[in-house]
């Protein structure tokens, strides 16, 4: 856990370490990384959002290219989603049956806020840490058919990528940016939690009231 902190922290200077040593075979580790991170259930903190500004940030400064970046990023996260959706069609049932794990939880939550949000879930849980490895598992849990996962996974999958590559290719030089990147990634994300838990929080009080009357 104190690596992957540390990787969310200085996500730029890692990333800079691994250019000057492996030069090209970057990408293939951004793409597994990503893939990793939306692909497998049981992995759920890989820092992908500090390492796609970062991503972005050296394509601005020309030590990676964009025209590759979006197109290979975008199919990994994707074929993650993808992946995790059949992980949970098929093994799903098993990580609830023991409901006392910190999993368990943890996937309780993801499935009120498929609930709430129906298939938009798996397109707007990209922008959510946690919540865009579990929510495409939850879709395959609760038989979402494809045909209807597979849409919502592309739209989340390209914006979240896009989104994230291209603030750090435009303001990752940003000298302010530079000095605080750590800071305003744990912002960030502290920020998307509580608004994540406010909705989940709202929609049970909604559903206790709608019993109630």
């Amino acid at each position: 856990m104190a690596e992957l902190l540390e990787w969310m922290m200085h996500a730029d200077q890692m990333l800079g370490e691994l250019i000057s040593r492996y030069g090209s075979l970057v990408y293939l580790f951004l793409f597994l990384i990503i893939f990793i991170e939306t692909g497998l259930v049981v992995i759920a903190f890989f820092p992908g959002d500090g390492l796609l500004f970062s991503a972005g940030l050296f394509a601005a400064s020309g030590s990676l290219e964009l025209a590759i970046l979006l197109p290979l990023l975008s199919i990994a996260t994707i074929a993650g989603n993808t992946s995790n959706y059949f992980i949970g069609k098929f093994l799903g049932h098993r990580f609830f049956q023991r409901k006392d794990t910190v999993w368990a939880r943890q996937l309780q939550k993801a499935r009120r806020y498929h609930e709430r949000y129906g298939p938009w879930a798996v397109a707007l849980s990209r922008f959510f840490p946690f919540m865009r490895t579990l929510a495409p598992f939850v879709a395959g849990l609760t038989r979402m058919p494809f045909r209807l996962f597979t849409p919502y996974n592309i739209i989340g999958g390209v914006a979240w990528i896009t989104a994230y590559v291209l603030a750090g290719f435009f303001f990752g030089g940003i000298p302010w940016v530079k000095r605080h990147y750590g800071l305003i990634f744990s912002g960030l994300i502290i920020a998307l939690l509580l608004v994540l838990a406010y909705g989940i929080v709202k929609a049970i009080r909604d559903k206790y009231r709608r019993k109630r009357g």
